[in-house]
C-alpha cells in the first residue's frame, strides 16, 4: 500500500512529459500495462508517450491505443520514465535515460531505479499491481478500454490462470476487471484464437525439431531463422511456442531457442511446472524472470547453445532433488 501511495503522489506531482516504457520482446503484461497506465494518465490530464523497442506483436493489436505506441529513439533523455514489467531500464533494449526513473514490476529481483520503484515479486502480473495502483488513485477513471488491457496483461502473464503465480487476488482482479467492462471470451479469442496461415507452417517446421533430454525429463524446441524467413512469418508469432514442448507428459522444463537475425543470438524462453526454478536456470547466462517461466540471450552454435541449456537445466534439476532430500 505504501509503494502504490508514493508512486501516485510522486506522478501527480509531474508537471513535464511522462514516457512510459516496457522490455523489448514485449508480452501482454508488458503491453498491457503500458498502454492502461497511458490511458488513464491522459484522462487525469498528463502528457504522456508511450515507446519500446520492437513492433507490437499481432496479437495485441486489438487493444486500445496500440497504435499510439512509439518507436524508442536511442540515446534520448527524458524528464520522468515509467519502466513496467522489466527488471531495470536497460531491458527496453534502447540507451534511453531519464531524470527520474519509476520502475512498476512483479519481477524477482532487478535494479532499483529510484526510491519511488513499486515492485511486488508476489504479484501475479505487473497488470494486478497496475490495477491496485489505479484503483487507489480514482477508481472511477478506470474504464471498460483501460480494464480491457490489464485484463490482458493478468490473462497472459498467468497463462489463462493456470500459472502458479495464480492466487486469490488474480481472481479477484479478473472479477473487477469483467465488472468494469472487460470481456473474458473476447479477449481470449482475440489473444488465442487469430493466428495466421504463417504461423501454422512456422510451427509445423518448430515441432520436427522436438528434442528430449535426461529421460524425457527436459523438452527443447528451435526456432532457426530460416523457418521464419521461409514461411514470411515473425519473430513475435513463436509466442506460447515453448508450451507444446512444455505440455509434454513427464517434462519438468522446456525451452525454445529463437535465433535471431545477426544468426548468433539465440533468445531463450524456459518453462517449468512447479517443480524447477527456471529462473535459476536463466540466471547463469545472464537473464531472468519468474519460478516458471524465465529468458535469456546466448550467443554461439544452435549445437553449443542447446547443449548449454540442457547441462544447466540437468544441474539445477539435481540441485533441487538433492534440496527435496535434505529437506
Amino acid at each position: 500500500m505504501e509503494g502504490e501511495i508514493a508512486v501516485i503522489e510522486r506522478i501527480k506531482r509531474e508537471q513535464g512529459e511522462i514516457l512510459i516504457v516496457t522490455h523489448e520482446n514485449p508480452d501482454g503484461d508488458g503491453i498491457g500495462s503500458m498502454i492502461a497506465l497511458y490511458r488513464f494518465l491522459l484522462k487525469e490530464g498528463k502528457n504522456v508517450r508511450m515507446a519500446m523497442k520492437d513492433d507490437l506483436p499481432y496479437i495485441y493489436n486489438f487493444l486500445p491505443d496500440a497504435d499510439k505506441i512509439e518507436k524508442l529513439i536511442p540515446e534520448t533523455a527524458y524528464n520522468l520514465i515509467i519502466l513496467v514489467d522489466a527488471a531495470g531500464l536497460y531491458r527496453t533494449g534502447v540507451e534511453i535515460k531519464g531524470r527520474e526513473v519509476i520502475r512498476i514490476d512483479h519481477h524477482v529481483g532487478g535494479v532499483k531505479e529510484s526510491d519511488y520503484d513499486y515492485v511486488d515479486p508476489s504479484a501475479p502480473s505487473t497488470t494486478y499491481m497496475i490495477g491496485l495502483l489505479l484503483k487507489r488513485w480514482n477508481e472511477s477513471q478506470i474504464d471498460k478500454e483501460i480494464a480491457e488491457c490489464l485484463y490482458t496483461g493478468l490473462m497472459t502473464d498467468t497463462g489463462s490462470f493456470r500459472y502458479n503465480n495464480v492466487d486469490k487476488r488474480a481472481f479477484e482482479m479478473a472479477e473487477f476487471l469483467v465488472e468494469k467492462g472487460a470481456k473474458p471470451s473476447y479477449i481470449s479469442t482475440m489473444v488465442y484464437e487469430r493466428n495466421r496461415p504463417n504461423v501454422m507452417h512456422l510451427l509445423h517446421r518448430v515441432l520436427s525439431t522436438l528434442k528430449m533430454d535426461y529421460e524425457g525429463h527436459i523438452a527443447s524446441l528451435v526456432v532457426r531463422r530460416s523457418f521464419i524467413d521461409d514461411v514470411n512469418a515473425l519473430e513475435e508469432e513463436t509466442e506460447g511456442f515453448v508450451n507444446f514442448a512444455k505440455s509434454i507428459e513427464d517434462v519438468d522444463v522446456a525451452f525454445i531457442m529463437i535465433q535471431k537475425p545477426d544468426l548468433k543470438t539465440w533468445r531463450v524462453s524456459l518453462r517449468g511446472k512447479g517443480k524447477i526454478n527456471v529462473q535459476n536456470i536463466a540466471k547463469k547466462f545472464g537473464g531472468g524472470g519468474h519460478k516458471d517461466a524465465a529468458g535469456c540471450r546466448i550467443i554461439g552454435s544452435e549445437e553449443t547453445v542447446r547443449e548449454m541449456l540442457v547441462n544447466a537445466i540437468k544441474a539445477e534439476i539435481e540441485r533441487s532433488s538433492r534440496a527435496v532430500k535434505v529437506a
